[in-house]
């Protein structure tokens, strides 16, 4: 489990609970230690003590951690956090542990804020024992909010889908699953079918990228992995709506689902292009950009333009960029429009 780029929270109230904290801390550098106690007495441990009640103090770091782990009991923790509850796609994920650390508890947002993965990461660290009681996990099976999750997934309707689909896995109702790409994701409890057999089916989730399934059946619902980077070099100045109807002309003809563009990317000396940066914020994905040196690096890979060298340094843009944003699994070469041009590269999940 990747913990290193999440925040996570540990609260406590009592001494043992402290050094339970502490010694989670030991394993998991990351995390800050909450003292909670009206009047509690400071010491130099790395510790925060706060001098406020749990019910007052929770409320300000909720929304602020992706993890919080509760040492106290139970009933403590589900009357402070009752008020601050929302839903299971934007909740953090709540842990409760005893103060041995004997049992620890996946007690809120399990399956998409990662509760229950956590646990399971935690007790092996201390030897406790993991509580998980989602009804797919308890019936050893996977569930849609954890594939979507896996692959960073858009799914249309997601709430109402996710709720259904998870509902009929753990009621040993048929789900049918047609893998469009090869992805690496816990298919437990899932029918899982061929393409050829999805048009004689009733409802099948269909995990793919492609914008266009070329399929018959009305009752699919559709995966989108975000797992397409797009490498773009223009020129200066390029008109930002001919910049998105470009792209929205290239992913038409490519066959590519708008919603699986996981980054966009070009050379450093466009970082403050406006048509790219709007693009980036069109399409609410993250713009990255590459040093002449960086792109120099793979550029013999691929056409070269001495146009392009004399004018940014480098005698290709798009592709490299591509390249380097899915670690060399380029799928669609350079494609030219009207001062930009575009190439694909595909992230491996």
């Amino acid at each position: 489990m990747n913990i290193e780029d999440k925040k996570i929270a540990i609260l406590f109230i009592t001494k043992n609970g402290k050094e339970l904290g502490l010694k989670i801390k030991r394993k998991i550098s990351t995390a800050y230690l909450y003292y909670v106690k009206k009047d509690v007495v400071k010491e130099a441990d790395g510790v925060i003590y706060v001098n406020r009640k749990l019910k007052e103090f929770v409320p300000e770091i909720f929304g602020e951690y992706d993890y919080i782990i509760f040492i106290m009991a139970c009933g403590i923790v589900v009357r402070t956090i009752a008020p601050l509850i929302e839903n299971k796609f934007s909740d953090p994920a709540i842990l409760v542990s005893d103060e041995k650390g004997k049992n620890i508890i996946s007690l809120l947002s399990g399956h998409m804020g990662g509760a229950n993965e956590m646990t399971l990461y935690i007790s092996n660290l201390l030897n406790s024992n993991p509580v998980i009681t989602t009804a797919t996990d308890v019936n050893d099976k996977s569930s849609l909010d954890m594939i979507a999750k896996k692959l960073n997934a858009h799914i249309y309707d997601f709430r109402n889908k996710v709720l259904k689909i998870n509902s009929m896995l753990a009621n040993d109702d048929v789900v049918n699953l047609f893998i469009d790409g090869d992805y690496d994701i816990d298919t437990r409890g899932f029918n899982i079918c061929k393409r050829d057999e999805v048009n004689n089916l009733g409802e099948v989730v269909v995990i793919s990228n492609k914008k266009n399934l070329n399929l018959i059946n009305n009752n699919i619902l559709k995966v989108v992995p975000k797992n397409i980077v797009i490498g773009i070099g223009c020129r200066k100045n390029i008109d930002k709506e001919d910049m998105i109807n470009s792209l929205s002309d290239f992913l038409h003809k490519q066959n590519i689902d708008i919603n699986s563009i996981k980054e966009i990317g070009s050379i450093d000396i466009k970082k403050n292009e406006d048509a790219l940066i709007n693009l980036s914020i069109y399409l609410n994905v993250p713009f990255k950009t590459f040093t002449a040196e960086e792109i120099s690096k793979v550029e013999y890979l691929y056409e070269k333009s001495d146009w392009v060298k004399q004018n940014v340094g480098v005698h290709s843009v798009a592709e490299p960029v591509a390249h380097l944003l899915s670690d060399g699994n380029l799928i669609i070469k350079k494609h030219k429009y009207n001062g930009i041009t575009f190439s694909v590269g595909r992230i491996n999940i």
